[in-house]
């Protein structure tokens, strides 16, 4: 059952990022935005950021990806073929380059939209909500690892936003620690659970004990999974549970789906019964509803 579509204007009351660091116990669930706003504007475009801060977005999921010449700019994919009006690969093309293309809506048509960078997205969101910079494990071709994270960190902190920004990453702590260095203390670092992850309980120990992270982002395809039965002692640490809606193989078949088309219940409502606080989303718009709905947003 289809929500509404209708926007909430009503900016946050709450300071949704100090919340979220401190670790103190609440019921607001954070709603992540999916590509910023995915259905109304082009994604990952400074529209679609415009409309996750109207809607009443707690922090969005973008992608960065490193030019040729070293900036950041914003695009998921790893070419800019799909999404704007020109063709190539980004790492080898120049900023400047990219800037002469234009970005095209989710379904072609064309816009006057430019592909942004991370500063143009810092500049939208400091001090209103937190940025997910998924694509940040990357290695970029001719580089050492772990230069696209460092590369991010010095924009992120000339900036003033580490303490905004949100890492998911499925490294071990020890190469976490190398490559972050300090800043692994400053940012929103979130480690991946996902059985895929070698020795994933021993993992997931080193992480509490050495890090006691603000929050670690679950990926369980079954409720069979050693991921869905660490959940509970990621809870009693303190530490947050996120999830991504988008996906049925990340929420054991609770996602965006099931809740849009059959009932938002057996989907995003599952999920927060479950104790998770901090859901990624295409449908920012209709999640909120329910949240404020059931008084947890």
């Amino acid at each position: 059952m289809l929500l509404g579509f209708g926007c909430t204007t009503k900016p946050q009351e709450v300071d949704t990022i100090s919340l979220l660091r401190s670790k103190q116990a609440t019921d607001h669930i954070w709603v992540v935005a999916h590509r910023a706003d995915c259905l109304y504007a082009p994604e990952n475009s400074t529209e679609a950021v415009r409309h996750a801060l109207y809607f009443g977005a707690d922090m969005i999921e973008t992608d960065v990806r490193m030019t040729k010449d070293g900036h950041i700019v914003i695009m998921h994919d790893y070419t800019v073929d799909r999404m704007t009006d020109g063709t190539g690969t980004i790492s080898e093309m120049t900023l400047d380059e990219i800037k002469r293309l234009h970005l095209k809506t989710n379904w072609g048509g064309k816009t006057e939209l430019e592909v942004p960078t991370l500063e143009e997205f810092i500049q939208l969101t400091k001090g209103k909500m937190c940025l997910y910079l998924d694509k940040a494990s990357y290695d970029i071709p001719g580089n050492e690892p772990g230069t696209l994270v460092r590369t991010l960190l010095d924009i992120l902190g000339k900036h003033g936003v580490l303490e905004e920004s949100v890492f998911v990453l499925d490294w071990p702590y020890e190469k976490a620690k190398v490559v972050f260095g300090d800043a692994l203390e400053q940012v929103i670092y979130c480690p991946v659970i996902d059985d895929k992850i070698e020795n994933l309980e021993a993992y997931v120990d080193e992480y509490l004990e050495k890090l006691q992270p603000i929050a670690f982002q679950f990926r369980m395809k079954t409720l069979d999974s050693e991921t869905y039965r660490l959940l509970p002692k990621v809870l009693s640490s303190g530490s947050r549970a996120f999830i991504a809606a988008t996906w049925a193989e990340h929420t054991a078949g609770h996602d965006d789906q099931t809740s849009i088309f059959e009932d938002p219940r057996e989907g995003w409502g599952w999920l927060v019964d479950q104790g998770f606080s901090i859901l990624e989303t295409n449908y920012q718009n209709d999640l909120i509803r329910f949240l404020k709905n059931d008084h947890r947003h």
